[in-house]
C-alpha cells in the first residue's frame, strides 16, 4: 500500500471538507477526528459481531445484496436463450459492497486525517501488532486513541494495531487501498451535495 499517496489524497479531502465546512472559533477538530475514529472503530466492530457472546449470528457482514443491474432485481433476462439472469443466477439479486471493508476504509480517512491534523508527518511503511485475538485488538486500539490525546507519539501505535487489525480481518492491501479509494471519492461527493 502506498500510504504517502493515502496521505496526499486524505490532505485533498480534508481541504476540501475545511471550504465546506471552515472552523468554528476554539474549535478542536483534533479531538473531534479522534472521537470520530472511535466511533467508526465501533462501527467496525459492530460488522465483524464477533464480541457479540448473546447472538447466536457472529458471521462478520461482508457482503450486502442489492438489485442485480444486468435482470433490473426479476432474475430473469427476458429471452428465450436464458431462463435466469447470468449476473445473479436468477435470485435478482448481487453482492453490492463489503459493509466490514467500508468500516474499515471509514477508520482509514479518519486515522490518516489525526496524523495530517497533529501535523506528525507520513510514512511509507508500517509494521503490525497483533494482540492475539480480534476482540483484544480493538480494546487495545481504542487505547492508543486515548493515549495519543497524551502522548502524539502513540500515533505510530495506533497505525501498527489499525495494520494488524487489517490482517485479523482478512483483508489485503490492496482491498483496503481500494476501498479507500472509492470512499474518498464518495466522501468528495457529498461535500459537493452539501452532506
Amino acid at each position: 500500500m502506498n500510504l504517502s499517496k493515502l496521505f496526499e489524497m486524505q490532505a485533498k479531502l480534508d481541504a476540501h471538507i475545511e471550504r465546506e465546512h471552515p472552523r468554528k472559533e476554539n474549535e478542536d477538530r483534533l479531538v473531534k477526528k479522534i472521537l470520530a475514529l472511535q466511533v467508526e472503530l465501533g462501527e467496525l466492530a459492530n460488522e465483524w459481531r464477533g464480541f457479540k457472546f448473546w447472538s447466536n449470528d457472529q458471521k462478520p457482514r461482508t457482503e450486502e445484496l442489492g438489485e442485480c443491474p444486468l435482470c433490473n432485481g426479476t432474475g430473469d433476462l427476458g429471452t428465450v436463450w436464458a431462463e435466469n439472469c447470468i449476473e445473479c443466477g436468477g435470485t435478482g439479486k448481487v453482492v453490492v459492497k463489503n459493509p466490514l471493508l467500508e468500516e474499515f476504509a471509514d477508520c482509514l480517512h479518519f486515522l490518516l486525517s489525526i496524523g495530517l491534523e497533529s501535523e506528525i508527518g507520513t510514512f511509507d511503511e508500517i509494521m503490525t501488532i497483533k494482540m492475539g485475538s480480534i476482540e483484544m485488538q480493538f480494546v487495545f486500539l481504542f487505547k492508543a486513541t486515548v493515549t495519543f490525546l497524551e502522548d502524539i507519539s502513540y500515533y505510530q501505535e495506533m497505525w501498527e494495531l489499525f495494520a494488524g487489525l487489517g490482517e485479523m480481518l482478512g483483508f489485503t492491501w490492496e482491498q483496503i487501498e481500494e476501498a479507500y479509494m472509492k470512499k474518498n471519492a464518495e466522501n468528495h461527493r457529498r461535500q459537493e451535495v452539501g452532506y
